[in-house]
């Protein structure tokens, strides 16, 4: 099924299509996945699934870009969230050339979930418009599913020079879900608003990741970070919240304003992606996107 049809076809029959096509592949005993056992199997891990998904991307490949991605994988850019069916669409209209391999890769395990960070360019266009071509920062996480690595989240921060405001998901997701997600994402940013230290730094798990307009960041970056920052109230809008495995994957549009060193955050909504692993109280943060940057 070449990309250029997809148009036509309703979302929910676009995904049960393209993941038929791709089970095949996913069944396939040679495709077992397994956990290196050291650091440099954990970068080569992380490059091997990022680059070859790029490479679906540039190839036209929906079947092949959908089998790296989970069913309730969600996506953030600067435009905001977006489902499986919805990214799909997207990455369609991105007309993506092939890209430089990806750089500064960082792998970490935590649980059993691999977090990643990277920095790739890539000539895109959007609405007709060519994005940058320097390199921009990007997150991932994935999960061993059915035997082979698939995508519970993805963020990139690939954007205009002037990034405009993002406009809500098309996908409604469940109430009741989404407003789990919501209450958990507002919870934890009020932890880093208040400078209630103790509790945030207890919600980062070992491992956590992040990507924001500094680039890739760290676990003790966050938190040197979120203890010099002057960070206004957090107001979460346009809640989507799916589930992979132990993650809950939360995306909203985030109206919070920062001043960080010499460096001011607008308040203004900007599309934001935390990642929650485990339930609960116990659940920890691994992976977060945030697009928000100085004007």
């Amino acid at each position: 099924m070449k990309l250029s049809s997809l148009s036509f076809i309703a979302p929910f029959v676009l995904v049960a299509q393209i993941f038929a096509q791709a089970s095949v592949a996913l069944a396939t005993p040679t495709a077992q996945a397994t956990w290196p056992t050291d650091q440099a199997g954990l970068t080569k891990l992380a490059s091997t699934l990022i680059n070859g998904w790029f490479a679906k991307i540039a190839a036209n490949d929906p079947a092949g870009i959908a089998q790296y991605m989970q069913p309730h994988v969600q996506v953030v850019d600067f435009q905001g969230c977006a489902d499986l069916a919805q990214s799909l669409e997207k990455i369609k209209g991105l007309a993506s050339k092939s890209p430089s391999k990806a750089s500064d890769v960082v792998a970490t395990r935590v649980g059993d979930s691999l977090v990643t960070t990277c920095l790739i360019a890539v000539e895109q266009t959007v609405d007709g418009k060519k994005l940058p071509s320097s390199a921009a920062a990007r997150i991932g996480v994935w999960q061993i599913v059915n035997g082979s690595w698939q995508m519970a989240a993805w963020g990139s921060l690939h954007m205009p020079e002037v990034r405009p405001a993002p406009s809500a998901p098309t996908f409604a997701g469940d109430a009741t879900l989404n407003a789990e997600g919501a209450a958990m994402l507002t919870k934890f940013l009020t932890a880093q608003q208040t400078k209630n230290m103790d509790a945030f730094d207890g919600m980062l798990a070992d491992g956590m990741q992040v990507v924001n307009f500094k680039g890739q960041k760290l676990r003790a970056d966050m938190v040197k970070g979120a203890s010099m920052a002057k960070t206004q109230p957090a107001v979460v809008a346009d809640a989507r919240t799916t589930r992979c495995g132990d993650l809950t994957i939360v995306t909203c549009n985030l109206t919070m304003g920062q001043s960080i060193a010499f460096n001011t955050l607008p308040a203004d909504p900007a599309p934001f992606l935390a990642v929650f692993q485990g339930s609960g109280d116990s659940a920890k943060v691994i992976a977060i996107a945030n697009t928000n940057k100085p004007k």
